[in-house]
């Protein structure tokens, strides 16, 4: 205890803004819960936080009797997407995320009604900047890493593997679910394991399972989706947890499977496996066991929509399947279009032996008012095989310069990249 120290005002609002762009849902009491638990050495008091957040306006969380499924927007917000083609993905930008905070040289811009959003450099941005890093709003591994963390060989959360020297941070102690950390349990717990843990829920083992036996990672998002409404709710900040949801670009599952040839063959079980696993979401989520403590049900129109309506829980599938990032929906991250000849790429610092945070870096010298783009799919594809893959999954025609030429895959893009000579 002697050894803490009263930060400086300017760190202590830094590591409040780094908070609130990784949460943008939390209010007072989490941050500081979290300051005090990441900042063992800092002395800092709630009434401190609520004062900073305050002069730096950081404590806006619309109410959460809002009794529609969705928040209600700014007539000045602009969404894209074309009224006769639902198969071009809804988006916006969402006015309450503050991306200068964690990502001063960016911005984010509506590019048109067809693309949507995208973003773009606020300032010259050197080649091999990092340009931000950034935690998601929802989280869930590939199989294999989930099914470390069930047997207790990773966290539960960011799924870092557990060396033998250093076993384990934290327990759930109903489950027995171990994390890397504190911060990582405590994280857990505010926004999907509360009502995850099978030592409380036993219904979310059989759901879980279930997309086990079906090997399918985005059935399990929308729980922890759902999940993460449910516990917003409870702390008083469902529509900021829904805002940031919506803001995603959004197309309906059955639209993106509509494309595929095979689609004609496969709709019916397809839909006979999205029947099942609703039925088993709703047993498991409505409404929780009341070893969940849940106490403020949900707006009963918002959990009309989440149970009782098949195109949100489609809606959410197909959200996460054109926004996913090995497993994660990242707010800022999603601004980023695709390229088949990028500026920025896409990486995970090696030393922290999980791809949980990601980070930004440029490829080569961006210059002010350049659009940043990602490469969604492997570079060293040629042009039929991408052009297909993206058609596919995330519902565009690639007009880009690349793709329009037919080019390469160039010395100066390989090297970039970081690719290894083949």
């Amino acid at each position: 205890m002697d050894n803490k120290r009263v930060p400086e005002e300017d760190e202590l609002v830094q590591a409040i803004q780094q908070l609130k762009v990784d949460h943008p849902e939390w209010g007072i009491k989490s941050i500081h819960s979290h300051i005090t638990q990441d900042r063992q050495d800092w002395q800092v008091s709630d009434k401190r936080i609520k004062k900073l957040m305050q002069s730096a306006g950081l404590t806006g969380s619309p109410g959460a009797g809002n009794s529609t499924a969705a928040p209600a927007l700014d007539a000045s917000v602009v969404k894209s997407g074309v009224e006769d083609d639902p198969s071009v993905p809804v988006s916006y930008i969402n006015p309450k995320l503050d991306i200068q905070a964690v990502a001063p040289k960016v911005e984010a811009r509506m590019v048109d009604n067809v693309t949507g959003k995208g973003m773009f450099a606020a300032t010259d941005i050197a080649k091999d900047e990092i340009l931000f890093t950034e935690t998601p709003l929802v989280f869930f591994p590939p199989w294999e890493g989930f099914n470390l963390a069930r047997s207790g060989n990773a966290c539960g959360l960011c799924c870092k593997p557990f060396m033998t020297a250093m076993r384990v941070g934290a327990r759930c102690k109903h489950c027995d679910m171990a994390y890397c950390s504190k911060q990582c349990l405590s994280t857990a717990l505010e926004t999907f394991h509360q009502l995850e843990c099978t030592g409380l829920n036993p219904a979310m083992g059989d759901y879980m399972n279930h997309c086990a036996k079906e090997n399918w990672q985005a059935a399990m998002v929308v729980a922890r989706i759902y999940a993460h409404l449910i516990l917003a709710q409870q702390r008083g900040e469902l529509d900021a947890v829904l805002l940031n949801y919506d803001a995603f670009a959004t197309v309906n599952q059955a639209e993106r499977q509509a494309k595929e040839t095979e689609w004609i063959f496969m709709e019916h079980p397809t839909r006979e496996l999205w029947t099942k696993s609703r039925k088993l979401l709703n047993k498991a989520l409505n409404p929780p066991p009341k070893k969940c403590r849940i106490t403020k049900p949900l707006p009963p129109a918002l959990a009309k929509s989440l149970f009782d309506d098949e195109d949100t829980f489609l809606n959410y599938l197909g959200k996460f399947n054109i926004n996913n990032q090995n497993g994660g929906l990242y707010m800022i991250h999603s601004h980023i279009n695709h390229n088949c000849h990028p500026n920025v790429a896409i990486e995970y610092n090696p030393t922290a032996r999980s791809q949980y945070k990601l980070m930004v870096r440029a490829i080569r010298d961006i210059a002010k008012d350049e659009q940043l783009f990602e490469s969604y799919v492997n570079p060293r594809w040629d042009k039929e095989t991408r052009q297909n893959y993206l058609a596919k999954s995330y519902l565009f025609d690639c007009k880009c310069d690349r793709c329009e030429t037919d080019g390469p895959l160039t010395d100066e893009l390989r090297r970039g990249l970081r690719l290894r000579q083949e």
